[in-house]
């Protein structure tokens, strides 16, 4: 059996990790599992713990995620700068969203999720992007990230962004119904966003005048349930690019209701869907970014992704 060391985001769901966290540590003490517990306390920390843990690790480890979608990314990011940097990942989760252990169907019992880290005898490779991202207005803005989910740019990323940057988040975490104040800003964005130009580029390359919502996503869900790409896997190797474009407000009222109940918004004329295995496109003006539910600022994003593959102790 590998070392397991735990990276725990206490203030992920709005304190529901705070919750679970200790019947996760009453499971892993009845199954005699011996493990390392490190405690996120501040943003991108945990980047910084996997990347030193990961480095030192001199015996197979595996590295168990307790928090959200954005403690999953920053532990991979993490993971993928080390000197080790294909250490698996566990991931119990125990965030808002969830979206990436929802594609897996993982499971949030304690004691359900130990059975299973028992059990396991090897990791699975899963698949995972390689994205570099640039803004063509400013030269010295340069990231190179790894995701699990999606990067979104426009309506989602602008929900996002007031959302994390509001007060009202904070105070609504405090009773445990932090979402609400996503609720809050969807509205909000419906009021404010406007339509931005998308390029994106391939043997044809493709423009967009009214591109409302762009979204490269490896699973099929985003915005804590919302399936987008219902046939994204990230079981498979491909990357899948959704344009939605800005109809009249009672099409994108219907269009919108698609999205969230059936699945049929694939088939609208304002709704185009890319797969490719590298994929590179860029916007014009600058729009709000969004990356596995983290606030990316606003750009004119120039995006190239490429698939990759990851070990996931699952």
């Amino acid at each position: 059996m590998p070392n397991f060391i735990v990276i725990v985001n206490l203030k992920a769901g709005s304190g529901e990790a705070a919750e679970v966290w200790p019947q996760l540590q009453q499971e892993l003490k009845q199954a005699q599992i011996h493990y390392t517990a490190h405690i996120s306390e501040y943003a991108g920390h945990a980047i910084a713990l996997a990347e030193k843990i990961s480095t030192e690790a001199t015996a197979p480890t595996v590295l168990i995620v307790v928090g959200g979608d954005g403690t999953v990314n920053q532990v991979l990011n993490g993971v993928r700068r080390s000197e080790n940097p294909n250490t698996p990942i566990a991931y119990f989760p125990a965030g808002s969203g969830n979206d990436f252990a929802r594609s897996l169907n993982l499971t949030k019992n304690a004691g359900e999720f130990v059975k299973q880290l028992k059990e396991t005898t090897q990791a699975t490779p899963l698949n995972i992007f390689d994205v570099n991202i640039t803004d063509s207005e400013n030269p010295i803005y340069r990231q190179q990230k790894f995701l699990i989910n999606n990067f979104g740019i426009g309506f989602d990323a602008h929900v996002v962004h007031l959302t994390e940057n509001s007060t009202t988040k904070t105070n609504l975490n405090r009773w445990h119904i932090g979402n609400l104040a996503y609720i809050a800003n969807i509205l909000t964005v419906f009021k404010r966003q406007q339509p931005f130009k998308l390029t994106v580029f391939g043997e044809k390359t493709e423009y967009f005048e009214h591109a409302y919502l762009t979204t490269m996503t490896n699973i099929a869900y985003f915005g804590g349930g919302v399936k987008i790409v219902p046939t994204a896997d990230p079981r498979e190797r491909e990357i899948d690019l959704i344009v939605i474009e800005k109809p009249s407000t009672p099409r994108f009222l219907k269009l919108f209701g698609q999205i969230l109940t059936n699945g049929h918004h694939l088939q609208s004329p304002y709704v185009h869907l890319f797969k490719a295995d590298q994929i590179r496109y860029e916007i014009e003006p600058a729009q709000y970014g969004q990356m596995d539910g983290e606030d990316m600022g606003k750009h004119r994003f120039q995006i190239s992704a490429v698939n990759a593959q990851h070990p996931f102790w699952i």
